[in-house]
């Protein structure tokens, strides 16, 4: 797989680690060229962009810790609540319960979301109207272990966070709350953390 078309590659150690790729540099005083603000909705002028579907129940979505139905605790942490354009958005699950083994999904089983008053829709979609597949690699975990991403926010970056199809983000990034919801937890359960790209 190319280097610069995923933002994320590798797991490493009892935490994943995630690399960046794709990055654009921009010119100084660029910032985020979409939306900004409370939006009714995300739109987007390509008739061929379908923005990917929320995959998992809104229920936990936005909690720092999750509970498995076999009641092992995963927590997300954020690294910053606000970023600007361009900066770097780390955030890590790890597993906090010891002598334990779960089995995860990979780490490509992630939504990176908008909020508008129509609800929580992913800024990214696929380019040609296909629905996105996610990968059947999974990891097994026990306790510290989980993954870790690294992600750019800026368009291309986002957008290469899936290795199955491309993606674009449409429209793009813009000053509003967003978040990072990983969906890959045992039984379905998701755990997220709200940021707020503020410039």
């Amino acid at each position: 797989m190319e280097l610069s078309r995923r933002a994320l590659l590798s797991s490493v150690g009892t935490a994943g680690t995630v690399a960046v790729a794709g990055c654009l540099d921009f010119a100084a005083g660029e910032g985020p060229q979409g939306p900004s603000g409370e939006i009714d909705e995300l739109r987007c002028s390509d008739d061929s962009f379908r923005r990917l579907d929320q995959r998992f129940p809104e229920e936990g979505a936005t909690y720092v810790t999750a509970y498995t139905p076999d009641e092992v605790r995963f927590e997300l942490a954020l690294q910053g609540a606000e970023k600007t354009y361009g900066s770097d958005l780390r955030v890590v699950l790890r597993c906090l319960d010891q002598d334990v083994d779960v089995e995860i999904a990979s780490d490509e089983h992630i939504a990176i979301q908008r909020r508008t008053a129509a609800g929580w829709q992913d800024v990214r979609g696929t380019t040609d109207g296909s629905e996105a597949t996610y990968p059947d690699d999974t990891k097994t975990v026990g306790s510290g272990g989980g993954y870790t991403w690294s992600l750019t926010l800026r368009e291309e970056p986002v957008a290469d966070t899936l290795s199955t199809v491309d993606l674009e983000v449409c429209p793009a990034l813009g000053v509003g709350t967003h978040r990072f919801v990983y969906w890959g937890l045992p039984g379905d359960v998701a755990i997220g953390r709200q940021f707020e790209i503020i410039g």
